[in-house]
């Protein structure tokens, strides 16, 4: 699951950049720096969640 969502954030991230690039509109930027701030909050996030797991269990 998390590895799906990762890399649709990743698709989704190339694409903005990709229309960025393409079509020289901003808001394609702001949006590609918007999906990349989520995923790194996201990255984060499912670590933390991933060592207190271990943390728990041990």
């Amino acid at each position: 699951m998390i590895r799906l969502i990762f890399v649709l954030l990743v698709i989704a991230a190339m694409v903005l950049l990709g229309l960025y690039l393409l079509l020289d509109d901003k808001k394609y930027l702001l949006y590609f720096k918007k999906t990349l701030q989520y995923t790194l909050f996201f990255v984060v996030i499912v670590a933390i969640l991933l060592v207190l797991r271990r943390i728990i269990y041990v």
